[in-house]
């Protein structure tokens, strides 16, 4: 069956609501939903574990990746240590842990003391360029597998916000863009005007699957 495959931040993600916009897309198009978006997950990580479906062959010409990118900031770093918690993802012998400005709040013992370490050495312009590079490299290797349906989602003040996502041509009209999502308070969590409420999910997925019936 033909694949939608969905990475992204908390925004994307099953953060107080029961049903994310992918899962509601997924049944407009009639596709199977692969859910790849994790709370506090950084553009490492969806880069990550598209690339790692790819070259496995998880994702086929026919599917469609769509990618909600996140704020520069964010990273993933492994740790031999091993915790039951929902930002880590367990892998080679201990997990993946995620890194977003103001995480070593939550973080414990070493890992604390390296995500504090770690912000006092981010400069948003390395981000920025950083960015652009593995931007454009992915898109790449996209095209390079055959990757016809890949679009890229700007939700709220999430992703990349200095320009117009630098692109190469096979993907110059899949860059959807929806700033002013979150200005309606249905459209949120109560109390977080950064996340989406059910109404929220639904009105975004059907925003993306009119927008990609228009392309198609």
């Amino acid at each position: 069956m033909t694949k939608l495959i969905v990475a992204g931040c908390s925004v994307s993600d099953y953060t107080n609501v029961k049903k994310v916009w992918g899962e509601y897309l997924a049944e407009q198009l009639n596709y199977e939903y692969v859910h790849e978006a994790a709370g506090c997950g950084s553009n490492y990580r969806m880069w990550r574990v598209l690339t790692t479906h790819i070259l496995n062959g998880n994702i086929t010409p026919d599917d469609t990746v769509i990618v909600q990118y996140t704020t520069l900031e964010r990273n993933e770093f492994w740790s031999p240590i091993v915790e039951n918690d929902w930002l880590r993802d367990p892998a080679f012998g201990g997990d993946i842990i995620r890194f977003k400005s103001g995480s070593h709040a939550w973080a414990k013992g070493s890992e604390k003391k390296l995500m504090k370490m770690y912000e006092r050495f981010i400069g948003i312009e390395f981000e920025h360029e950083k960015f652009i590079n593995n931007h454009i490299a992915f898109q790449c290797l996209a095209k390079e597998y055959n990757i016809h349906n890949l679009y890229f989602v700007h939700v709220g003040s999430y992703g990349f916000n200095r320009k117009d996502h630098p692109t190469i041509s096979k993907y110059k009209n899949n860059f959807f863009k929806y700033s002013d999502i979150f200005n309606k308070s249905e459209n949120h969590i109560t109390n977080d005007p950064s996340h989406l409420s059910n109404i929220g999910h639904e009105l975004l997925s059907t925003m993306i699957y009119n927008k990609i019936k228009e392309l198609v």
